[in-house]
């Protein structure tokens, strides 16, 4: 049985906020105890934290023990995570590989979160055939769907889309000065749209290499994180994208302005812990219109679509390596019954060994003919229909 258990982005900013998780936690998880689960791989990004697993008891006894083994998860939670099973979970991942469960649709970094989700399983060896060629699939389809759909070409990373929201909204970003707090690939992609538009940039980061290193890079200042409220109080805009356990309070923001400070967090998990008011906006990617339009609708139809025929052919896998015992007992019951067969009609005629063994060769043929059928049904049929070939050929399943 496969789990899939998601703090997505349907799910309340607190929450998700929670039970977000750092590299070293998904390792620490990974690495841990998990009581009644086979497969293990946690898939941690901009909007989600979720977990898939596999186990071979009970329905519910698998689900409890994925829930008993995500880190901050409180029972009060229940109503707000989504639980999926089997082919909802596969096709679930499928969607959010495509980018197509993602705030920003089609959004790239989402790809190798998936990407690096399975390396650590398989580091850690919590994965193994099952959850494997799953995440194999998501991340090839993941390519596939970019190459062959126009998402690959419309589609914009968070730091983009925060750029190009600053740009529509205020027609032109020439006369303004934006605030990049955060070095990494958000605050790049951020600095990089925020500076074609034509914005004077600050950039701050943890380190003042990392701030240098970028700012060299957009033609702009740095400044550690020591500047920050001053820059606060002098700048326009200011886009947040840190991790970690920084924290920006309402005390943080400048009190009196003249002019107004919009205040856009897109961090993973939101660092800002402070509302609008008075001359100062703080919102986050929730609250940012995504992005629309025919070309969009049509490449998200198009990956759907190419999202429905991987689940199918995945399932058709599952079926069939489902069904291989079944199969090789099937032939192997056959082969006994020719054997012995032969054997019985070669006791009353003395044939020459040539024509013996045209004899056992054509029990076989006969043989594997018989089979053609219930081979073909074995490797298409339900659980219910595979126990009733098992019964009418009198297989014990052993």
């Amino acid at each position: 049985m496969i789990v899939g258990l998601s703090a997505g982005r349907q799910a309340p900013a607190e929450l998700r906020d929670r039970l977000a998780l750092t590299e070293a936690g998904q390792r620490e998880l990974l690495h841990g105890p998990r009581p009644g689960l086979a497969e293990l791989v946690v898939l941690s990004t901009c909007h989600r934290t979720e977990i898939y697993a596999t186990g071979d008891g009970l329905d519910s006894d698998v689900v409890h023990a994925v829930a008993a083994i995500m880190p901050g998860l409180l029972p009060t939670d229940h109503n707000d995570v989504r639980l999926m099973q089997g082919a909802d979970a596969i096709e679930h991942l499928f969607r959010v590989s495509c980018g197509l469960d993602s705030l920003v649709i089609g959004e790239p970094q989402v790809l190798g979160q998936v990407r690096r989700a399975l390396t650590l399983a398989e580091q850690a060896g919590s994965t193994g055939p099952v959850l494997k060629n799953i995440f194999s699939r998501a991340i090839r389809l993941g390519r596939q769907v970019r190459n062959e759909t126009p998402l690959g070409r419309l589609a914009r990373s968070v730091g983009d889309f925060a750029a190009d929201y600053l740009s529509a909204r205020f027609e032109h970003l020439t006369d303004h000065q934006v605030l990049i707090v955060g070095a990494g690939e958000i605050g790049r992609d951020a600095a990089f749209g925020c500076r074609k538009s034509g914005a004077t940039l600050n950039i701050v980061s943890r380190t003042q290499d990392s701030a240098e290193e970028l700012a060299d890079e957009v033609g702009a200042e740095a400044h550690t994180l020591d500047s920050l409220p001053r820059l606060l109080a002098e700048t326009d805009v200011a886009i947040i994208a840190l991790s970690g356990d920084f924290r920006l309070a309402m005390d943080d923001l400048p009190a009196h302005r003249k002019s107004p400070l919009l205040v856009l967090d897109v961090s993973v998990p939101r660092v800002v812990d402070a509302v609008s008011h008075e001359l100062i906006q703080v919102l986050d990617l929730d609250e940012l219109p995504g992005p629309r339009g025919p070309e969009i609708t049509d490449a998200m139809i198009d990956a759907e679509s190419m999202v429905k025929k991987e689940v199918a052919d995945l399932l058709h896998w599952a079926d069939t390596r489902a069904s291989g015992p079944a199969i090789k007992e099937l032939h192997a019951f056959a082969e006994q019954v020719v054997r012995e067969e032969v054997r019985r009609a070669m006791g009353s005629l003395a044939l020459p060994p040539d024509q013996e063994d045209r004899v056992r060769t054509l029990g076989q043929r006969i043989a594997n003919k018989l089979l053609h059928g219930p081979t073909v049904e074995l490797r298409r049929c339900s659980d219910a229909d595979r126990a009733t070939i098992r019964r009418i050929f009198h297989l014990t399943g052993d």
